[in-house]
């Protein structure tokens, strides 16, 4: 943040109207800041003659700004700031709303998660593993598919309720030292659908409204065992069917299911596992993209798995 704005937003007076504060705010930056900078050069740059910065309060705390500009030369005139008033009183009711749903949203994952912690015999090491290897395909994918600058947080937070299902899951089945069989698997298939159903209670108890966030959260949830040749399981959903997300943290549930020990296999060496993985992308069952993106990234995918081991 700017000195000039540190110093002058704690003496703001709080019972001041929203025009009063942009009012104080615009005098003030007008004073304060110099009158040619990297960033008005950049306005001139791409048209802009007039530039206005009004800042979106949250009772005292101040949440960002609003950029608006003009291609007309003083267009900012008191007047226009005035007739500006009620349409930045919307956007920061409209900012602040948004926000209180995703705190929600973080919440409710948080809660979900411990949840989990207290039935899945998998260690926590397995869920930020799965979250950070989806997170680091969803950073390298993300230029080339023009994903949103969020996707890949939003990714990794998601990712690590995948399974959440299986708190539902009996205590025998879950904690079985040993292959499952098949009446056994079965049952164990139905955390998928068991985890929609803890999404969707977890929406409504919160009131949360139908959003791209929440969508992607039912998207990791429903679609981490499909198959893009129809081979998984629940749906048995094929290509398109599937979810970029989902796809992603198939490839990234895969890879550390392939890597870490368990009860009834041993773990296999990552070339080994890069090797699966491989092959199941030609076999048309894993997006080859994720998979690349995974592999390529072999430093950061090593790191992570030394940084989060199993106890």
């Amino acid at each position: 943040m700017p000195e000039f704005l540190s110093q002058t937003l704690p003496a703001l007076e709080p019972a001041l109207t929203l025009s009063q504060r942009l009012q104080l705010l615009h005098a003030r930056m007008q004073a304060e800041l110099p009158p040619v900078s990297p960033h008005s050069r950049w306005l001139l740059d791409q048209g802009w003659r007039s530039s206005f910065t009004a800042p979106l309060f949250w009772g005292e705390q101040l949440l960002g700004f609003l950029f608006l500009n003009a291609s007309a030369a003083a267009a900012f005139t008191p007047p226009v700031l005035e007739g500006l008033q009620p349409h930045v009183e919307l956007l920061a009711s409209l900012v602040t709303h948004e926000l209180g749903q995703l705190s929600n949203l973080r919440l409710a994952v948080q809660l979900a998660l411990e949840l989990t912690h207290l039935r899945d015999p998998e260690p926590g090491a397995h869920l930020e593993r799965v979250s950070s290897y989806s997170r680091l395909i969803a950073k390298i994918l993300g230029p080339e598919l023009g994903l949103a600058s969020d996707f890949a947080e939003d990714l990794y937070l998601f990712a690590s309720l995948h399974d959440v299902g299986k708190v539902a899951i009996p205590e025998a089945i879950l904690r079985k030292p040993g292959p499952l069989d098949p009446q056994e698997r079965q049952t164990m298939d139905t955390h998928v659908s068991r985890g929609l159903d803890v999404v969707d209670q977890m929406v409504r108890g919160l009131h949360l409204a139908a959003s791209p966030k929440v969508e992607m959260l039912r998207n990791v949830v429903a679609g981490h065992h499909e198959l893009l040749d129809g081979s998984g399981y629940p749906l048995g959903l094929q290509a398109e069917q599937i979810s970029l997300e989902a796809r992603i943290v198939a490839v990234a549930d895969i890879y550390d299911a392939l890597t870490q020990n368990r009860v009834y296999k041993a773990a296999l060496a990552p070339e080994q596992a890069e090797s699966i993985l491989g092959r199941m992308a030609e076999a048309g069952q894993l997006d080859s993209r994720c998979v690349q993106a995974l592999l390529q990234a072999r430093e950061p995918r090593l790191a992570i798995a030394a940084a989060y081991r199993d106890p």
